[in-house]
């Protein structure tokens, strides 16, 4: 396993484990199978892994449950645990003093090693400046309940800029990709961090796993190479980068987290024919990619209808790369009927938590007319 040096002279392994995506009892609800998902966290700390990233929301509260469980039977100081503060319940008048203790307990620890401001949008910001949020943070850091203070990411590059320049912080987590170097210009993010000698961490390196699936063209590219995964050029993209402390990869099953081991177990640093290669995958993949969804769930979490957002959207995906339409209605129908795209009352409130800023509501219309004659 490779290792970062932080700043504090600590060693953070290179990957870490993003507990966004555990596995679950069933594909209709966000409950995780506890068995099967601490079979990967043994696996994980076995080779090495020692950065686990929760967060309140993920497996609607479940994660940090599953966190405060099992790594219990691990020394505290054989792990680093992050967790997020949920701007949007601060919405609701939660105070982030409340938010923060239930965190604490919920995950059996008396700190947490890495503390962020969640999911920063220009008007997530907002609500975190005016709860003086960063400011009770601060003071939880003075107390010894957060060793290191960030944020991640969604907003524009002027909130950026000026967050960077109002505030301290010991790291930031941003959504970096080879797609979205240029794309959602991760490149200006990570130089910035980089000039400010910032610690980054990556989110979305295999961006929901859609660089690992591709389309077949890009993936043939990768094939003419070796047998390694498209994930593992994925995530060696984002590890090579000197200022990068460590690539967070969302993994559901022990498959994943054996190939992201031997990954990062192996030479990070890409070669100019891998580097070419990558190129080439992604001018491919761009061709075909119609809505860049990564099925993080958030829209979900604020949709009044319960419209499976992120399923419809892989679903019209996957039509955008084959047309074939009667797959696209065969697996369309497989969403429950009362989930589906037609139910969107277009209320805009799933656009303001995507983090990829999609205009959710003109994309599940678009579909809607797409199903229209099933």
């Amino acid at each position: 396993m490779h290792y970062s040096d932080y700043k504090t002279g600590e060693k953070i392994s290179k990957l870490g484990f993003g507990l966004m995506r555990l596995p679950r009892l069933n594909e209709k609800s966000e409950d995780i199978d506890y068995k099967e998902a601490e079979k990967l966290i043994d696996i994980a700390i076995k080779n090495g892994v020692n950065y686990f990233d929760t967060a309140y929301g993920y497996h609607d509260g479940d994660s940090e449950e599953f966190v405060g469980e099992v790594l219990s039977k691990y020394p505290r100081d054989s792990f680093y645990l992050a967790s997020k503060l949920p701007g949007w319940m601060l919405k609701s008048n939660a105070a982030p003093k409340d938010i923060f203790e239930f965190q604490l307990k919920r995950c059996n620890v008396d700190y947490f090693d890495f503390y962020l401001l969640h999911s920063v949008t220009d008007s997530l910001a907002k609500t975190y400046e005016s709860t003086k949020s960063y400011e009770y943070l601060c003071e939880m850091k003075k107390e010894g309940k957060i060793k290191n203070l960030g944020f991640s990411f969604h907003g524009s590059l002027e909130l950026f800029k000026r967050w960077i320049k109002e505030y301290e912080w010991d790291f930031v987590q941003i959504q970096l990709n080879y797609y979205d170097w240029e794309n959602q210009n991760a490149k200006t993010l990570y130089r910035i961090l980089a000039e400010k000698n910032i610690p980054c961490i990556v989110m979305e390196p295999v961006r929901g796993g859609s660089l690992h699936t591709l389309n077949d063209k890009a993936r043939d590219v990768f094939k003419s190479l070796s047998d390694n995964s498209p994930a593992s050029y994925a995530l060696r993209y984002a590890a090579q980068l000197p200022n990068v402390l460590t690539v967070l990869s969302g993994m559901s099953n022990e498959a994943q987290v054996l190939d992201n081991i031997k990954t990062f177990s192996g030479k990070i640093q890409l070669d100019d024919r891998e580097m070419a290669a990558i190129y080439e995958a992604e001018l491919y993949f761009r061709e075909n990619f119609a809505v860049p969804c990564t099925a993080c769930g958030y829209c979900l979490e604020s949709c009044p209808n319960s419209i499976f957002i992120s399923e419809a959207f892989l679903t019209y995906n996957e039509y955008n790369q084959t047309r074939n339409k009667d797959g696209f209605f065969d697996r369309y129908l497989k969403i429950p009927k009362n989930s589906r795209a037609d139910l969107c009352i277009e209320c805009g409130v799933c656009v303001e938590r995507c983090p990829q800023n999609i205009e959710i509501p003109k994309q599940l219309k678009r579909i809607n007319d797409l199903t229209s004659d099933i």
